[in-house]
């Protein structure tokens, strides 16, 4: 399979793949929203230090770049329909789940000494019951993304995904479970906080792993070994990208703005009568950002995000006469 990267002519200039600046400018917003949240999140528990805002945020953080990364890896990552485009698509996705074992090897020690952190928290403030069930999915989490992390298989990659997916369900539940330990210390046991809550964090959590992906693993993956099926690959993984952000992203956005409501409801005057009302303020200007980034973004629009190419396996069909 080394010889697919060579075998075929190089045709498309790596500066087409270069179109990711709108990206990464969304997830810097997002990055600095999320954790601006966390802070308001923790302040109402009365846990507001830098320390603990910022040990809470490193756990939210490193699980959202797992949840996203296996939902990219486990739903979006497919093998080629056309026999010819098989090889490539195999040497592509074997190099990007490499890339991905290392964003793994570093996301899952922080995700397990963090949540050391916050089971001691958690059970201080009543709630060791769901310690409890935090412990077991951490542990199902750890061997799971473990196995995944330092076991691969170089010669058939798509024979990951099955692990992949099932990553990907043990922290959609975990998020479950972040969402009770910020909604029952202050809320209760509400059904709908709780909801939202888990809707809010495990919409966070699979767009900012697809975006570390599509940014850090899918563009230095396709340059390493630039040809038309390579970026006929990269475009369908993409493509089923943007389809999952159209929910994703206003999933996100909508409860952001039911768990604002709660805080402050419609008083505008309240934005900016307190420091916890200016950090609000700035997490919806942080928002209207990324709204403005995503409406002119080529990954929301139909189109191919290399400039040009909306239907690439065309493109291929015709370098293949």
């Amino acid at each position: 399979m080394s010889t697919a990267s060579s075998s075929f002519p190089i045709t498309v200039p790596t500066r087409l793949l270069d179109k990711y600046m709108l990206p990464k400018v969304a997830l810097t917003v997002i990055t600095v929203a999320s954790f601006i949240g966390v802070w308001l999140t923790m302040t109402t528990h009365g846990a507001g230090t830098w320390l603990q805002v910022s040990t809470r945020w490193l756990h939210l953080i490193s699980f959202a770049a797992l949840a996203g990364g296996y939902m990219w890896k486990g739903l979006f990552a497919r093998p080629a329909q056309k026999p010819a485009q098989r090889p490539y698509f195999a040497h592509f996705s074997a190099a990007s789940f490499a890339r991905f074992r290392r964003v793994t090897q570093i996301a899952l020690p922080i995700l397990v000494i963090t949540a050391v952190f916050d089971l001691f928290r958690f059970s201080a403030w009543g709630i060791g019951w769901l310690a409890s069930l935090e412990i077991g999915l951490i542990a199902a989490i750890t061997i799971t993304v473990g196995l995944d992390a330092y076991r691969h298989r170089q010669d058939d990659p798509f024979g990951e995904l099955n692990v992949a997916r099932l990553a990907m369900i043990l922290l959609l539940l975990d998020a479950l479970v972040q969402g009770g330990f910020d909604v029952l210390p202050t809320q209760g046991g509400g059904v709908w906080p709780l909801l939202v809550r888990w809707l809010h964090l495990a919409a966070f959590g699979l767009w900012f792993g697809g975006a570390v992906w599509n940014i850090f693993i899918t563009v230095p993956a396709a340059r390493s070994i630039v040809s038309v099926p390579v970026v006929v690959a990269a475009g369908q993984q993409l493509e089923r990208f943007r389809i999952a952000v159209r929910i994703i992203l206003p999933t996100l956005i909508i409860t952001g703005f039911i768990q604002a409501y709660r805080y402050v409801g419609l008083n505008v005057n309240a934005l900016t009568a307190s420091p916890f009302g200016w950090l609000i303020t700035i997490k919806l200007i942080l928002v209207g950002i990324l709204i403005i980034v995503f409406l002119t973004c080529p990954m929301w629009r139909a189109c191919s995000p290399i400039s040009g190419m909306c239907k690439l396996d065309e493109l291929y069909t015709r370098e293949q006469k």
